[in-house]
């Protein structure tokens, strides 16, 4: 299943490139592409008795979240984003989580400088943790980012994102039950390519 995934990301991904033709002088900016790394903090929703972003404090994973995206190419309002997070300081023991995912964004509102958006992903998420809890999942991501224009290419960014495992099964879990979500902030800035 997750190889799956992966090639429908892949081809989404690759697909981009396509809606990016060259427009009259005057008519739009066509499409750009920005690339980003966030710092992130994540409450892991594994050994924690609530599931706010900041509620665990003894187990808030750390790590960075490198990111790709694009400028609405399709209605004028739907983008593209990919991103790929590494959670893998200041949690429990030797606990980490890694995702990778994609899927559309979504211009909510903007103005010259200002950007809200909102995003679903889907993809593979990974624990690592003592057996047996380690594996693959798939997950699902939905979220939201605010952007703010800092120059002509460079843009700050701070984002929410709460992924849904449902097939994690953890080890008291019984029949019915399960599922992971970790969800937290990530504070970070990119750059455009175009």
């Amino acid at each position: 299943m997750p190889k799956s995934l992966y090639l429908i990301a892949l081809c989404f991904l690759l697909s981009l490139p396509l809606t990016a033709q060259t427009s009259p002088s005057g008519e739009g900016h066509g499409v750009s592409i920005w690339l980003g790394l966030s710092v992130s903090s994540f409450n892991p929703d594994y050994g924690c008795a609530h599931n706010s972003p900041f509620a665990c404090w003894n187990h808030q994973l750390i790590g960075i979240s490198p990111y790709a995206d694009t400028s609405a190419f399709l209605l004028g309002r739907i983008g593209a984003e990919g991103e790929a997070r590494f959670l893998r300081w200041h949690g429990p023991s030797d606990m980490t989580i890694d995702s990778y995912m994609a899927g559309p964004r979504v211009r909510l509102w903007n103005n010259r400088k200002l950007l809200f958006s909102g995003k679903f992903l889907v993809g593979n998420a990974r624990l690592t943790l003592a057996p047996p809890v380690n594996g693959n999942y798939f997950a699902l991501a939905p979220g939201c980012a605010a952007d703010y224009r800092v120059a002509k290419h460079l843009s700050t960014r701070i984002d929410y994102e709460y992924q849904r495992w449902p097939g994690f099964k953890g080890v008291h879990s019984g029949p019915g039950h399960g599922g992971l979500t970790p969800n937290g902030l990530s504070v970070g800035f990119s750059y455009a390519l175009r």
